[in-house]
């Protein structure tokens, strides 16, 4: 269970580093919202608009970049996890994510996030 959840996350990763909003999209439920700071400022879209507008106008992740998932739980057919990113597009991140199994399919619902 936790490795399916695990998984649903580093669909999230691996459509960052390569820059793939198709990759990413794939990861987050069609109704998924994202909150957070960018430093100081507030920030709120929908995960399609993530995927379209900042990981699509991106460039492929370079060596600098890193990601560690560490902390999943699962409860049912919910789940959280955490995943700290190291340089991605030129900031370091603490997500904080909100999933949901609906039909067999781990997918991201809810991010939550600050650069650190």
């Amino acid at each position: 269970m936790h490795e399916d959840v695990q998984a649903a996350v580093q669909k999230y990763v691996d459509g960052c580093v390569a820059a793939d909003p198709d990759l990413v999209r794939e990861a987050f439920d069609e109704h998924a919202v994202m909150w957070g700071y960018l430093g100081a400022d507030y920030v709120t879209m929908s995960g399609a608009d993530f995927a379209a507008n900042v990981v699509g106008t991106a460039e492929p992740a370079g060596d600098s970049y890193a990601a560690d998932i560490h902390s999943v739980s699962v409860q049912g057919d919910v789940a959280t996890a955490v995943l700290d990113e190291k340089q991605f597009l030129g900031a370091d991140f603490r997500n904080f994510f909100g999933l949901i199994r609906r039909d067999g399919v781990w997918r991201i619902t809810s991010k939550v996030f600050t650069t650190v």
